[in-house]
């Protein structure tokens, strides 16, 4: 079976050591995530690379990674810079109630009263909460940008594709 490796969950920063393991910048909100990798894609400008991996721990706030094939420190330099990729199904789960950003994208945005906002486009993290960047229906080359806190969001049923806020009066007018 071919998998689509579609997941970024880290970016190698530099060689660690002599041995080829790479010391990796984890994306991933779960860093003990690292302990559970056996395959990752390894994706450079120049292309990609499956690698079975041999040994991964923590180091600090980073991720240590041997991977089968990368035996020498000039090996792990080269993958410098490289994304570090899993397939969707590997991703870890997450607490009810909230997503991954790529699933809230295209999601149909109504308001509590049944009045279609727009469809999400974009997730930006901010220090505080998220911010739901939506393309507006009623004019595509504008859009809302609606802070992703449970105090406004009601439903979310990615099976069907939408989700219903209520919003504070006044917030779309910002």
């Amino acid at each position: 079976m071919n998998k689509d490796y579609d997941v970024v969950i880290g970016k190698i920063l530099s060689p660690h050591g002599t041995g080829g393991m790479v010391k990796v910048y984890p994306y991933s909100d779960f860093p003990e995530r690292v302990y559970l990798l056996e395959e990752v894609k390894v994706e450079l400008e120049s292309g990609s690379h499956i690698y079975m991996v041999e040994k991964a721990s923590l180091h600090g706030k980073y991720w240590l990674i041997k991977l089968q094939e990368i035996d020498t420190r000039e090996e792990a330099y080269s993958l410098g810079g490289s994304l570090i990729r899993i397939p969707k199904e590997q991703r870890m789960p997450v607490p009810e109630g909230t997503f991954y950003h790529d699933q809230l994208i295209g999601l149909q945005v109504y308001l509590d009263q049944g009045n279609l906002l727009g469809s999400i486009t974009e997730v930006i993290k901010s220090g505080g909460h998220d911010q739901l960047i939506l393309a507006r229906a009623d004019q595509k080359d504008k859009t809302y940008i609606i802070p992703a806190v449970k105090e406004f969001i009601k439903q979310v049923d990615l099976s069907k594709g939408f989700m219903i806020v209520d919003l504070p009066e006044g917030m779309l007018d910002l």
